[in-house]
């Protein structure tokens, strides 16, 4: 954010280019950016704020110049506003607000002032283009709520309202969510932090007036939002903040700026204990100086939720490469994926409003397209939510895209597809695993189990720490076991165990039929490593209310130790 000269208000003292970085590096570590920045759909809010403030720029310009190419910058500007988003609409009122903080500082306000009348001229020019857009606007059909400009009613406006006031006095409202612990609602706790960083901006500013522009810029700015859109709208949707964040970087750069001018011109004119002394005894200079330190410290907080914010994108959105490497090695599969991602969030927010999450598959998106936009190819891709293997999640909580299913419907959908992925959920990664597919009876007995089930074939794989096991069953009769995979060390240690329901949970051995093959994908995590990279592998099936082991005889009849398959891993 560039300086405007000194008419711009910055106050004798304080260096205009100092604030203008100040507020530059507040307004690129804003918190309620995170969501607009890797969305594509929502960088209309960056593109709406780009062009209001750079009509706010020109026209101050303009003011300053009088050259008549930033009186049409900034009506092309104020004019282009709403084509971005139908916020732009009051980027005439922004305008008037700018001119009336730099006129209001200069000398008293008289409307014959020089200059005057063309400044009125070219914010008159830009309401008149503003207003003829809302014709072109109600052409455009548009779904949702986003797409009507109609009244909310007050109670909704209310709320509104505290939701953009957390966004304007967001320094200190980190602390809301500590607040609530003590027994305060999130808009009574938005409330109060917000009322004690306005008394620390009234403390710290040398002209005040900088407070009243912050309220009155981020009000017009909010004007649109607050009266056309519902509250269960907004409260998700802290991206709309973006276009009022200029008011609270300037705001809180000003605050800074003035606090730490009244410290160093207090306490600059004599030695250490002297100025110490002198500083003390200046009216409300402790207050002063103690709050323009509180400001610029918690100034830093936001960045860490920023930091924050990174590593969840990664965590919900890494997979999908693993997703669109699937397709594109089968292309010409049927693929059905259990529990894609619809939308992850952190356990314990930063901030008392506003959705602090990644949303991956909204409503009205599916796998397929989420693929297409990835491979500009349209593939054969199902999903469905298979809530009984949700794990209990610590830091995280997430949402799952398609129809849930029980266990039955959910074997019914297995036996239709080709290929079967299911994203598994921890609170440090989220993973697009293939865990198998079901296929006509085939192969030949490896191992048979009382005769009911046969193993066919089975690998391992050492990758990183997992060892992944490929394994085929062939279903001669139904059976109610589960299946044990434990992982050995060569000095007979456990290193890992994978128990339990195939095809990653899925698809229990209880619903296996006769007459199919089970291609199934497991994994061993391993909990303890072996330190020589030797492992054995144990394979077989267990009864799960008693535990005892079925009997398991090799391609010749001969009983097997321990009733299980023993595959060799060496380094």
């Amino acid at each position: 954010m560039r300086p405007l000269h000194r008419p711009w208000g910055v106050g004798p003292g304080v260096e205009g280019e100092a604030v203008g970085w100040l507020a530059g590096a507040l307004l690129v570590v804003f918190p309620f950016a995170a969501q607009l920045v890797p969305w594509v759909a929502a960088l209309s809010h960056l593109l709406v704020t780009l062009l209001t403030l750079g009509a706010c720029v020109c026209i101050l310009e303009f003011d300053n110049s009088k050259k008549p190419g930033w009186a049409i910058a900034a009506v092309t500007l104020a004019a282009l506003a709403p084509f971005a988003c139908h916020a732009g609409l009051i980027s005439s009122g922004l305008m008037t607000a700018c001119i009336a903080i730099r006129r209001l500082h200069t000398k008293p306000f008289s409307f014959e002032q020089t200059g005057l009348r063309p400044l009125l001229l070219v914010i008159a020019l830009s309401f008149l283009l503003n207003l003829a857009y809302l014709p072109l606007w109600a052409q455009v059909p548009i779904d949702g709520p986003e797409g009507a400009l109609a009244w909310v009613g007050w109670e909704s406006v209310w709320v509104t309202i505290f939701f953009f006031f957390e966004g304007l006095t967001f320094p200190i409202q980190f602390l809301a969510r500590p607040l609530m612990a003590l027994g305060l609602t999130d808009l009574w706790a938005v409330a109060a932090l917000g009322l004690i960083a306005l008394a620390l901006a009234w403390f710290v500013l040398h002209d005040r007036r900088w407070l009243f522009f912050s309220l009155i810029y981020c009000f017009i700015a909010a004007l649109p939002a607050t009266i056309s859109l519902p509250f269960s709208y907004v409260i998700v949707s802290p991206r709309l903040m973006m276009i009022t964040s200029p008011a609270a970087a300037i705001l809180w750069a000003m605050g800074i700026a003035g606090g730490t001018r009244r410290l160093v011109v207090a306490a600059s004119a004599a030695p250490l204990p002297e100025r110490l002394k002198s500083l003390l005894r200046t009216p409300n200079a402790p207050v002063q100086v103690a709050a323009a330190i509180a400001v610029a410290a918690v100034s830093f907080v936001p960045a860490l939720h920023l930091s924050r914010e990174v590593r969840l994108h990664h965590l919900t959105l890494d997979h999908l490469r693993s997703f669109v490497a699937d397709l594109q090695s089968h292309p010409n599969d049927k693929t059905l994926i259990v529990n894609a991602v619809n939308w992850t969030a952190p356990v314990n927010a930063d901030y008392a409003l506003g959705h602090e999450g990644v949303e991956v598959m909204p409503a009205y998106l599916t796998p397929q397209l989420m693929a297409w936009v990835h491979t500009q190819t349209l593939y054969n891709v199902d999903a469905v939510t298979f809530p009984l293997i949700f794990p209990e999640l610590k830091t995280i909580y997430f949402s799952t895209w398609g129809e849930a299913l029980d266990w039955n419907a959910m074997a019914e959908r297995v036996r239709t597809a080709d290929r079967v992925a299911v994203v598994q959920y921890a609170d440090d990664r989220i993973d697009y695993l293939e865990v198998g597919h079901v296929a006509p009876a085939s192969g030949e007995a490896l191992v048979s189990f009382e005769d009911l089930l046969w193993l066919t074939a089975a690998e391992a794989k050492l990758t990183s720490q997992t060892i992944e096991l490929r394994l085929s069953w062939r279903v001669n009769a139904t059976s109610g076991e589960d299946i044990f995979a434990n992982a050995l060390d060569c000095a007979g240690d456990v290193a890992g165990l994978s128990g339990g329901a195939g095809m990653g949970g899925i698809y229990p051995v209880w619903l296996w039929q006769a007459g199919e093959s089970i291609h199934e994908v497991r994994r061993i995590p391993l909990t303890a490593p072996s330190p020589d990279g030797c492992y054995r592998i144990e394979i077989g099936l267990f009864n799960p209310q008693t535990g005892a082991r079925a009997e398991a005889r090799d391609a010749n009849g001969e009983r097997l130790a321990n009733d299980s398959l023993v595959i060799e891993l060496t380094p």
